[in-house]
This record gives C-alpha cells, structure tokens and sequence, in this order.
C-alpha cells in the first residue's frame, strides 16, 4: 500500500464513519427527546402520513366529546328540573284528594294551586344551561333554543333531543281551579266503520280545542292548539290509498295550513305529505334523529309527523308564530289505528250496552288521547268524560263526527256536540294528565341521558384505541433507543479518534525526510 500525501484514505474512511455515527446519533437523540420513531415525513412518510390521518380523525372526536358533554349537562339540568316538576304536581294532587275528602276554603286552595303552579313555572323557565331550555316551551328571556342536536361520531350524525313544554300551560293546567272546567261526549254504540266508497271518503273524527283556540290568545307556552283524533280501522295511515282517514287527515292538514283545496295536500301510503297546491309549496323537508319529519311550506307554517307512545301517526301543524318564531298556534291531527279491533264481535252481548269491538276501538281512541295529554274515562254507555291539556269545557266544547256508509255506499256523517262537566273531580283528572303527560317527559330525558352517555363511553373508547394506534405506529422504543445511544456514543469517540490517527498520516510521512 503507497502512501500518499495528496490522498488520505485512511483519514477519509475515518470521517464517512464518524459522520454515519454522527447522524445516527442525531436521530437516536431526537427520538429520545421527542419520544416519537416518526416524527416527521422524512422519517417514514407512509406511517407519518397514516399517523396524521388518525391524529385529524382524534381531534374531531374531541369536538364530538365536548359537544356531547354539554348535552349530557343540558339533560341532567331538564331532568332535575323534571323531578322537581313531578314531585310538586304530585303535592298538588295529594292536596286536592285531602281537600275532597276532609272538606277545604275555596280561596285557601285555590291560593294553594296558584303557588303551585307559579313553582312548576318557576322550574321549567330556570332548566336552562348555555341558553338551552328542554322544559320552557319557548324561546326568549335568556333561552336560545328549545332543543339541542349534536354530533355523535366524526361524519356529522347528529344526535337531536327536541324540546318539551313543561310549563303549568303545556302541561294542561292553565287556569287551573278547584271547579276546573270539563267536558263528556256520547260516542254512541254503533262501530267507529270508515266510508270508504261512495262519492266522498270520510272517517269519524273527534275534535277537541283548548281555551286558547277558542278565544284566539296563543302564546309561545300556551298556544292554541285544536286536537283531532281520526278513527282508522284499516290498520293506520299509508295501508293504501284513498283511504278515508288518509283523505280526512289530509284536508285537516290542508285546511290548518292554508291550501284551499284539500285534494292538493295527501298523505302518501307511507305516512308522508305530499303537496301539489300552487300557491302554498312545499319547500324544504327533513328528517331529524328521532325519526320525525318536519315539512316546511312556503307560507311560513309546518307540519312535523312523528309517532306516539302507541305507534299512532300524529301530524302537528304550526300555523302562527311569535316574534322569536315560537309556534303560537297549532293543529294536532292523531291518525288512530283501530284495525286490531276488526275482528271482534260487532254486536252486544247480554248483559253489556255496547259491543266488544266498539269497546275495543274506544280503548284505542282513549289511550291515543292520554297519549296526546288528555285525562279520559268512559262509562259503560260509551260517554267520555275528558280534561286536561286546557281543554275548552264551556263555549267550545268537544265534537264528534261519526261516519258511516249509507246503503249506496256514500258517507254519512252524523255530529255530535260535548256538554260541560266541572268539579274538584275533574281538577283532580286535569293534574293527573300532568302528571301523566310529565311522567312521558321525564321518561324521553331519561332516555336521552343514557343514550348520550352511551355514545359519549363509544367516542371515548375509539379516541383512546386510535390514539394507542396512533403510538404504536410513531412511538419510539426508549430502552432501545437508550441502549442504542450508549452504543452510538462510544461509536463516535471510536470514529473521533480513528480520524485524528488518520490525520497524524502526514506527519509521519514528514519523518522519512529528516536527516
């Protein structure tokens, strides 16, 4: 091997060497320092870009988190406010029994009830968190919203919860006093049968208003509201078309909203609303979590078709709104589904004033009354004795029309008119479809509790399994990297000084020239 002053191999080597341990060292420590393998693209640009893709996706389910912890907040407040509700409505029936039993002061007790209700109102106006009240019924003063609707998971599901109206109004117990107005209706014996045939299809219909339709003095937390519950015995609303009850819910509807022809509006063989008027349209659709349809038409005024506790269809037409767009007025049609029934005797038997099947559909009619707020009894000749939800027990009293087919098929329609009843009875019946009607809103709260907390222990458990992934794949080993530290440490002192022996090369090549 020559040696050479010009070229140091030897030095060369020693510095390739030094400089590989060098950076090898640089990357040990950085990966020490950071904690990270990959910490950035040029570490491994496949795993960086896969690590950055599930950081992104981490941080939305941390938005996802926080929108669902304030959800779980806003429920826990309505629900606690709902307890508080019940527990005074319950207070308040012990009373009136009490009073009715042991003899009571006219003023006293109504003074009681009064208070009372000032406390339910006092309740479900304070249930608000963020501007967010579940129980007021009403936007305004301090309330932003009625309802709250967040993401469940990173694709933007929403999770909606709408709102409920648990003031001593919305609960039926406006005005309430120890004579609290009423009202019975004779539904007759005969079988509620639709008219299917003949030139116009009708089905019966029992219409009931609250006092605020009829004086015409909705508010946002007491608005006017008139109940329809239309009787169908073919099996609910969409079984076919050109159903009856399908024709009648759909000039109700129409009528509520404004469209002078009725045949314009129809509701289609699977409950929807279609609508081909020219001058009120259709002009926006949607479909909230719950499963309820809200349609807006192009007149200002909606129709939501959700389910009932029973399965009924109810459509709610909100036809006037106040100025924070709170619905002031409001038509409630309940498609009643009588079909199961049809198969039971159609005649009396011995002994009983009506038959099986006009019992059975009366059952069905009732529990779709309770369903809608109503406190409802019927007596063995088919007469309901109806309170609650403000009904109006003396100008405006319950009517029923009674269809049946004629013997060319053809409709008729056979009306008859309520009559008042009043009482601590019927005040007893109203607070119990309160209490009733707050038992179904505590129920929806305390499902909605669970349901949000179930989604939020979900989120939780992706966010911590992408984030153990996120580690597995960029995470650094620290007692490897530790020992390979050591190793690359002693490594560059090794290349250190390998190099300065290299570099001492010339000098001894000056050693063959001394004399």
């Amino acid at each position: 091997m020559s040696l050479s002053i010009n070229t140091n191999n030897a030095a060369m080597a020693a510095l390739q060497s030094l400089n590989q341990t060098t950076a090898a060292l640089n990357q040990t420590q950085n990966r020490v320092s950071t904690g990270k393998d990959v910490n950035s693209a040029s570490d491994n640009p496949a795993v960086y870009a896969i690590s950055q893709s599930m950081n992104s996706q981490i941080a939305a389910l941390s938005g996802v988190q926080s929108g669902l912890q304030l959800s779980g907040q806003v429920l826990n407040t309505a629900s606690t406010q709902a307890s508080n509700i019940s527990m005074a409505l319950s207070s308040l029936s012990q009373s009136i029994i009490t009073a009715e039993s042991n003899g009571f002061n006219a003023n006293t007790m109504q003074q009681q009830i009064n208070n009372t209700l000032s406390q339910i109102d006092s309740y479900a106006n304070s249930a608000t968190m963020q501007g967010i009240n579940l129980l007021s019924g009403a936007t305004g003063n301090g309330v932003k919203y009625t309802s709250i609707s967040t993401a469940q998971d990173v694709n933007g599901t929403l999770y909606t919860q709408s709102g409920f109206n648990a003031t001593s109004a919305g609960l039926g117990l406006a005005g309430l006093n120890i004579n609290q107005q009423g009202a019975s209706i004779d539904l007759g014996k005969d079988q509620f049968v639709n008219a299917d045939s003949g030139t116009t299809a009708a089905a019966s219909n029992l219409q009931i208003k609250n006092t605020a339709a009829t004086a015409s003095t909705g508010t946002a937390q007491n608005p006017a509201i008139s109940y329809n519950f239309v009787m169908d015995n073919h099996g609910g609303t969409g079984s076919s078309t050109g159903l009856s009850s399908n024709a009648t819910i759909g000039a109700q509807l129409a009528s509520a909203i404004g469209i002078t022809t009725a045949a314009n509006l129809t509701v289609g063989t699977d409950g929807t609303i279609s609508d081909t008027d020219t001058s009120v349209t259709l002009s926006k659709q949607s479909t909230d979590s719950s499963g309820n349809t809200t349609y807006a038409f192009s007149n200002g005024t909606s129709i939501t078709a959700s389910k009932d506790a029973s399965g009924n269809t109810t459509f709610t037409a909100s036809t006037a709104f106040d100025a924070n767009g709170n619905a002031t007025a409001q038509t409630v049609v309940v498609d009643v589904n009588t079909k199961s029934a049809s198969a039971l005797p159609s005649t009396a038997t011995t002994g009983s004033k009506i038959s099986a099947q006009t019992q059975a559909q009366t059952d069905l009619l009732t529990t779709a009354m309770s369903n809608a707020g109503f406190q409802v009894t019927a007596d063995a000749n088919n007469t309901l004795t109806i309170s609650g939800n403000n009904i109006d027990g003396t100008s405006n009293l319950p009517s029923f029309g009674k269809t049946l087919n004629d013997s060319s098929g053809a409709a008729v329609t056979t009306d008859v008119t309520g009559s008042a009843a009043s009482g601590s009875q019927i005040a007893l019946a109203t607070v119990q479809a309160a209490i009733t009607k707050m038992g179904s809103i505590s129920v929806s709260l305390g499902s909605s509790t669970n349901q949000v907390s179930q989604i939020q222990t979900s989120v939780s458990s992706l966010s911590n399994a992408l984030t153990t992934g996120v580690g597995a794949l960029t995470d650094a080993d620290l007692a490897a990297e530790s020992a390979k530290l050591t190793s690359l440490q002693t490594k560059q002192q090794l290349a250190i000084q390998s190099l300065s022996i290299a570099n001492s090369q010339s000098s001894t090549l000056l050693s063959l020239f001394r004399g």
